[in-house]
């Protein structure tokens, strides 16, 4: 006696599909564990920028003369490095502690013999980097650093 299977024979179309169903389920999991790399190396390489400003911001604070050397060097080239105008406010009042001149100056008179971006019918782009004092407190905060007298901003190197 033999027994009969009532099912249908798989085509060679359905296995085809579920092949390609399988490649497809397989494909999404590479690309999600590719996205989790990404987000463990952006929070990585975000984590070594604080740590960087972290310990300039110490030496920025420092009176040894390497660390007087260093200061005049961010003093006079960090400026050129901001590009935004609201960078530049942000530490126009550390450069100028430093001896440094931040150029917001110069900036202001550029702009007076510009057109306005109206006149060329452009639209400023909103600036999504808007940090408030709390927040660069709280970033470059530390406790050994915050015990010390605040820095001579009298110092002209």
């Amino acid at each position: 006696m033999s027994v009969s299977n009532n099912k249908a024979p798989l085509s060679i179309f359905d296995s085809q599909d579920s092949n390609e169903l399988k490649e497809r389920q397989r494909l999404e999991e590479l690309k999600r564990k590719a996205k989790l790399q990404q987000v463990k190396l952006d929070k990585r390489l975000n984590k070594q920028k604080i740590l960087m400003g972290a310990f300039l911001g110490q030496v920025l604070a420092g009176e040894s003369e390497d660390e007087k050397f260093i200061q005049n060097y961010f003093a006079k080239n960090f400026p050129a490095f901001l590009t935004r105008k609201s960078d530049k406010e942000l530490f126009a009042s550390m450069v100028k502690s430093l001896g440094g001149d931040i150029g917001l100056d110069e900036e202001a008179v550029k702009a007076n013999d510009q057109p306005t971006e109206q006149e060329h019918g452009q639209h400023k782009q909103p600036d999504d980097t808007e940090y408030t004092d709390d927040d660069i407190r709280e970033l470059f905060s530390n406790q050994q650093i915050d015990a010390l007298a605040p820095h001579d901003d009298g110092y002209r190197g």
